[in-house]
């Protein structure tokens, strides 16, 4: 269900790009000390707009310095200092991949799901150390969507308002007494977003797989060319959601990083919306049926 947040390069100056990876290298020389290499594969690009986002919200100033990269260690680059939300991102990283590989293998997740299920399960413990709450509260979310899922629900808001719970919670529970209706506004509509997105673009293999899929489950298909008849109504269900992070962003009013998070808000997931639903275009799938 990750994999969708992530900054448009060719719509970003480099020297932002830059900012960018610096915020992802901070997160993994925490990660490093805090819980050793191996989770470091999991660092996602995901998590590390909410790094950005966080900082942006708690209007942190942060401080590069040069240090050598573990995975070029002859080259140097620069690096956030470690801070004590760099610290909480990198823990809430760990547990939001141990949770999503979870529902994944509930799902009937293949083996390089569940490698990696394996692997980070011997970190889990010890991120959880660091973050009972968060961690008690993505337990208890996906076991909720699960339940919906088993169900199938036919509701699309009532699913993905689930996960939408997740994200905004995931905000309050980071940031602490940093946290405000704003921020959680804007984290619960990009989960929902996030949901969305992730079921439109999984419509085919979800059907080939058997697996529960909100879309199919709402509008009763049995080939993802037939959701091409509803093209209308999934398009407009998807823009009014990108419209309501758009606006929930703006009420933020944010001073700090709004070169990189805009570029995600306003470019990247506009054109991965674009990019999902032209699957779904009712010319080509009237093409390929015939």
């Amino acid at each position: 269900m990750f994999g969708y947040l992530n900054i448009e390069k060719a719509k970003l100056q480099e020297e932002k790009q830059g900012v960018w990876q610096t915020f992802m290298c901070g997160m993994c020389f925490s990660t490093k000390r805090q819980f050793g290499n191996i989770p470091r594969l999991f660092i996602s690009n995901d998590v590390n707009f909410f790094n950005v986002l966080f900082h942006a919200v708690t209007n942190t100033d942060v401080i590069a310095e040069q240090r050598r990269c573990y995975g070029s260690p002859l080259k140097k680059r620069p690096v956030l200092q470690q801070t004590e939300l760099i610290d909480k991102m990198s823990a809430a990283n760990i547990l939001l991949t141990y949770w999503n590989l979870y529902d994944d293998i509930v799902d009937g997740g293949n083996f390089k799901k569940k490698a990696a299920f394996r692997a980070i399960r011997r970190v889990y413990a010890k991120a959880r150390l660091s973050m009972p709450v968060l961690d008690d509260m993505l337990s208890a979310r996906y076991d909720e969507l699960r339940r919906m899922e088993t169900a199938g629900n036919g509701s699309i808001d009532a699913v993905s308002h689930s996960f939408a719970q997740l994200s905004r919670d995931f905000a309050a529970i980071t940031l602490g007494d940093r946290s405000d209706q704003y921020v959680e506004t804007l984290c619960y509509n990009l989960g929902k977003w996030i949901y969305l997105i992730d079921a439109l673009d999984d419509v085919d293999k979800d059907i080939r797989r058997g697996n529960y899929n909100p879309f199919v489950a709402c509008y009763g298909i049995t080939d993802a060319r037939e959701l091409s008849d509803k093209s209308e109504d999934v398009q407009f269900l998807m823009y009014a959601v990108l419209n309501r992070v758009a606006m929930s962003y703006n009420d933020l009013n944010l001073t700090k990083y709004n070169c990189i998070l805009q570029n995600v808000l306003y470019d990247s997931i506009r054109d991965k919306t674009k990019e999902v639903l032209s699957k779904y275009d009712p010319i080509s799938a009237k093409q390929s049926r015939q």
